[in-house]
């Protein structure tokens, strides 16, 4: 199932969004993660060819990811949180999505439990793919993604991708040209002004911002599925363990032999996994 590309008005600025599947048939919104270049394509790249199959599948450029340009972008992880919740309400509203499932990976994870704890009327399913959120010490992964500009080198990227995967050779062995080619994206001006706001400083400090309280999370009965993979550089497995202990309709799946980009290296596991838990396959009696 081939995908489309189009852009739609969110409040202030335009959604750059990929979408597959039938009109018809039930919706799901993918949220993807963050680091240098990261894009919904980058993320989604197989789950939306798989998932459209069967959903009608809607995976936006997060603001100040891929095309969706923010204006004026703020300091810090807290301001942008309450941008991407802002826009993924405004982009169902404008595409009149009304329930949609909702996939979250790492970053997207933890917009993806924001939304979910603020309108949960508006979500059915949710599955977590290495999500923040939870509390935990920052990684060197995450400290080196997030603060990326420090070095700003062509080595740098490729050293997070290969570090994305447990098996690099799972992209075809040619990490350095990968890189190569998101380099010259992550390169722009405009790309790095956002970037930059995004997590400036202290990393701990961004992670902190995603945090739910257990009391928050223990309001919140949507079924979620978290699933994380076992060699993550950079989350780390307690954060899903934490989500599973205080969500009282949650499960976890961990990924054996794998790295951080599940949806990528263990994509037919992943993309089955997904598809069953929404089909109502892993529902808890």
């Amino acid at each position: 199932m081939d995908s489309k590309q189009d852009q739609i008005r969110t409040g202030s600025f335009n959604t750059s969004f990929h979408e597959s599947g039938a009109p018809d048939a039930a919706p799901i919104l993918l949220l993807h993660g963050s680091g240098p270049g990261a894009n919904a394509m980058s993320n989604w790249q197989f789950a939306l060819p798989f998932l459209g199959e069967t959903y009608h599948c809607f995976a936006p450029d997060l603001a100040g990811f891929g095309l969706s340009t923010y204006p004026n972008p703020p300091q810090g992880a807290a301001a942008w949180i309450e941008i991407w919740v802002a826009q993924m309400v405004a982009f169902l509203d404008a595409l009149n999505l009304e329930k949609v499932h909702l996939v979250g990976n790492s970053m997207g994870g933890g917009v993806a439990m924001h939304l979910v704890n603020r309108y949960p009327n508006r979500f059915d399913h949710v599955v977590l793919m290495g999500a923040v959120g939870a509390p935990f010490t920052a990684t060197e992964g995450l400290k080196r993604g997030w603060g990326y500009y420090t070095k700003g080198t062509k080595e740098e990227l490729a050293f997070l991708v290969r570090k994305f995967l447990h098996n690099p050779d799972i992209l075809g062995g040619d990490v350095d040209a990968i890189a190569e080619n998101r380099y010259q994206f992550v390169m722009q001006d405009s790309v790095r002004l956002q970037f930059e706001a995004m997590f400036p400083g202290d990393t701990q400090t961004h992670i902190d911002a995603f945090v739910l309280p257990p009391e928050k999370l223990q309001k919140i009965t949507n079924p979620i599925l978290a699933t994380h993979a076992r060699e993550d550089f950079f989350i780390p497995l307690t954060t899903s363990e934490y989500m599973v202990k205080h969500l009282p309709r949650a499960q976890l799946h961990v990924f054996s032999q794998c790295g951080h980009w599940i949806q990528i290296e263990q994509r037919k596991a992943f993309n089955n996994l997904v598809k069953l838990f929404f089909d109502g396959g892993l529902d808890q009696a």
